[in-house]
């Protein structure tokens, strides 16, 4: 026990060390291990300035977009509350991140803005010249190109006289990415070799492999304009980058690299027929939705969509392509760059099916997109034009006018002759008006007697409007006083939202810790899948498996609701069903009789001081499975949950009890128990019904679920795939049928291979 204290007090004193050391630098990446041990900690901090740490550091460990974006608000809003200025400009580091990759570039304009007036106040250079650049990415999103570059450049500036030479080669990259994406190609690879150079100098790796990945973009797209063949050096640089990120681990320019590749190989593929091409293609894309799926970064999604659009047109699917194609070409806010590469996917299909009508129309579409992007470098330095010759012709004006100086001069001595006869005529005229205005005089005094009599009745109405001034004022005051209790109120609302979101994230990670992952599922079944998508953060599915006294057990089920209730009783579940196999009878035992005792136990725990069972509807649909692999024997049972068995093609389904594992008074005999001969190479699928209940858009304004019917269509298709083949293929129908459309329940599904 001792021992324990010992190792529990030396864990909790590492972490702690970790928060009070740690800087408020927006680079900083900290293991996973050290991630756990924050989350696990952050609900026992006290102090401000540690629970400010704990947020940004998880903000800047996380991948999900929304955790992100969820820590760094929380971090920057305490930060500001407290005056901690070394963690407000480090927090809006990550916001403005954030906005600038979901393109809200106004916003993320402000963040690096405030981040950068707190650096330039502290002295920090590196700092200030770092957001300036952020701010020129900022601009360059909202389409002022100029003034985006203007910022990248003084941040050289900065850097240059600071010899960083890794820092300046960052803002030179990021200036290359933006004269790419406005189709300035020549600047563009001019400030990417600076760049390179930059990196190789110092011997920055992660640099280099990112500088070869812009590279290789810059000539792909520049070989869409020229078809010059420059598009195999492109594939080489990607390659290169591709090897590059590999050995540091730079997972989200793995992604970007494996997608381009995807791409070029499907241009070779155009180019030449060769369908090695369309091999490599696949290769790459499967290898960059593998890493996706590992860290959950979607930022390139639009560019493996188009990918796989292609690889449906290779394969004769023409229809789907098409649909895919124009489904992303509505999609608002498309980078320059993707919609490029949309364009030229376009032209492929166009092509491939010798649609000269959609090459028409897909060429003036091109044409109004180029010319609302495209900046040549004429127009770059045409202000600068403009101003040279507004100079010029200030200079001819004032040439001009001293040469007509000398002529007005003896024009106006001949005009002064003139112009004192005219004096002459006014002074008459003058007399005459002076005799006029004395009249008007004694009508003026008539009029300022009504003036007075008016302007008083005014100042009486300004009194009344001074009363309701005041009046005013006072509801001003009350109304301010109602807002500042408005505003005290929404923090406390905040405030229990956060531990509300932190609470639900460790009731996620328990529920994740009671279920077999999928390494110790495989390790029981030799070709197995899991397919698990939660509706919320905690879900109502569960799968469950073991292996005892030579027998492989197996379970899917579907509890009552979903979010936090469902996941109680999912864990309620789970730890019934170990309970149970624990104490099996192995010559006796059948998944009837396992149903049987989960059911009795779900009730006895639901019942428990209860008065009126009849308000309880509390339970689940579930299917178990008992493999005797030594007799090719299957034993299975199940409440409203079917099992599924494909052989050769053919589905055979065996039907589940309609009766729940809960308190049902009127349902509430035994289970029944089937005993199945089984072979090598059965396909054996337990599903919930979150699968075939999901809706989608059958066709345009008409909805309707999946139903089993099309699951039943896609298994017999593909039951000779492999495991994970065959899950990436039911993934795939749920995605296209749902579309646009939100999940509808929590989906979960298990397929076995036997014997293999």
């Amino acid at each position: 026990m001792k021992l324990l204290v010992s190792i529990a007090t030396a864990v909790a004193l590492t972490v702690m060390l970790l928060l009070s050391s740690v800087a408020a630098n927006a680079q900083e990446v900290l293991p996973s291990r050290e991630e756990d041990s924050i989350r696990a900690l952050l609900p026992s901090l006290t102090d401000v300035n540690q629970i400010i740490k704990a947020h940004y550091l998880l903000s800047r460990k996380c991948v999900e977009m929304d955790t992100i974006i969820k820590y760094a608000l929380s971090a920057y809003y305490l930060a500001k509350r407290h005056n901690n200025p070394e963690y407000v400009a480090a927090s809006c580091e990550v916001i403005a991140w954030y906005y600038n990759t979901i393109g809200s570039f106004s916003l993320t304009s402000k963040y690096f803005r405030e981040a950068g007036d707190i650096y330039e106040a502290q002295g920090n250079v590196v700092g200030q010249a770092m957001m300036l650049s952020g701010t020129g990415d900022a601009y360059i999103g909202m389409g002022k190109f100029e003034e985006g570059i203007n910022c990248k450049l003084q941040a050289i500036k900065l850097f240059d006289e600071h010899h960083d030479l890794a820092s300046a080669a960052l803002i030179y990259r990021t200036i290359g990415k933006s004269c790419t994406e406005f189709q300035q190609y020549k600047p563009a690879m001019e400030y990417l070799d600076r760049a390179l150079h930059n990196d190789l100098e110092v011997d920055n790796q992660r640099g280099i492999g990112r500088d070869y990945y812009y590279l290789g973009l810059n000539l792909n797209l520049y070989s869409i304009r020229t078809s010059n063949g420059s598009q195999l050096l492109a594939k080489d640089y990607f390659l290169k980058a591709l090897n590059i990120q590999k050995e540091g681990s730079d997972e989200v320019f793995i992604i970007k690299c494996c997608a381009m590749l995807s791409l070029i190989y499907n241009d070779l593929h155009i180019a030449s027929s060769n369908w090695d091409y369309v091999d490599s293609s696949y290769y790459y894309y499967n290898m960059g939705m593998r890493v996706v799926e590992q860290n959950g970064y979607h930022a390139d999604d639009d560019l493996y969509e188009i990918a796989r659009a292609e690889h449906k047109m290779f394969s004769g699917n023409y229809v789907s392509a098409l649909q895919m194609f124009q489904q992303k070409i509505q999609k608002e806010n498309l980078s320059n760059v993707t919609l490029m590469l949309l364009n030229r996917a376009f032209l492929h299909y166009y092509d491939y099916n010798n649609d000269f009508k959609g090459l028409l129309d897909l060429s003036d579409r091109i044409e109004r997109e180029r010319k609302k992007i495209y900046i040549t470098e004429f127009a770059l330095g045409i202000s600068k034009l403009n101003n040279a010759k507004a100079l010029e012709d200030q200079l001819a004006s004032l040439y001009r006018s001293a040469k007509n100086r000398e002529r007005n001069f003896e024009i106006t001595k001949a005009q002064l002759t003139f112009l004192r006869a005219i004096i002459i005529v006014f002074l008459v005229f003058a007399a005459a008006m002076i005799a006029l205005f004395s009249y008007q005089n004694v009508k003026n005094k008539q009029y300022s007697i009504l003036l007075r009599e008016q302007t008083a009745e005014i100042e009486a109405a300004n009194e009344e409007l001074h009363a309701l001034m005041n009046e005013a004022q006072k509801q001003s005051e009350l109304i301010s006083r109602q807002t500042v209790e408005m505003k005290r109120q929404r923090n406390k609302l905040a405030s229990i939202n956060i531990r509300i979101i932190i609470n639900l994230d460790i009731a996620s990670r328990f529920q994740a810790s009671l279920m077999p992952s999928q390494e110790k599922m495989k390790s029981i079944f030799k070709n197995i899948f899991v397919l698990w998508r939660p509706l919320e953060e905690v879900s109502g599915d569960f799968y469950w498996g073991t292996e005892a006294g030579g027998l492989k057990f197996v379970a899917v089920a579907d509890c009552t609701g979903h979010g936090i209730p469902g996941a109680s009783l999912s864990m309620l579940g789970i730890s019934f069903l170990n309970s149970i196999v624990a104490r099996i009878d192995r010559n006796h035992v059948n998944a009837a009789e396992v149903l049987t005792k989960l059911r009795n136990r779900i009730v006895k725990s639901l019942t428990r001081g209860s008065i009126n069972n009849e308000d309880i509807h509390d339970g689940m649909d579930i299917a178990v499975c008992i493999f005797d692999t030594a007799n090719s024997k299957l034993s299975y049972a199940g409440a409203y949950r079917p099992l599924w068995i494909v052989n050769g093609g053919q589905l055979t389904e065996y039907k589940a009890d309609k009766m729940p594992v809960a308190v049902d008074h009127d349902r509430d005999s035994d289970f029944t128990n089937h005993e199945i001969d089984i072979q090598s190479g059965d396909r054996v699928y337990l599903f919930s019904d979150g699968i075939t209940d999901q809706f989608g858009e059958r066709e345009p304004g008409k909805f309707s679920k999946l139903k089993p019917k099309r699951l039943r269509e896609l298994l017999c298709n593909i039951y000779d795939h492999p495991a994970e083949q065959q899950k990436a293929e039911v993934l795939s129908m749920i995605d296209d049928w749902r579309g646009v459309n939100e999940q509808t329940d929590d989906m979960i599904m298990v397929g076995i291979v036997v014997n293999e």
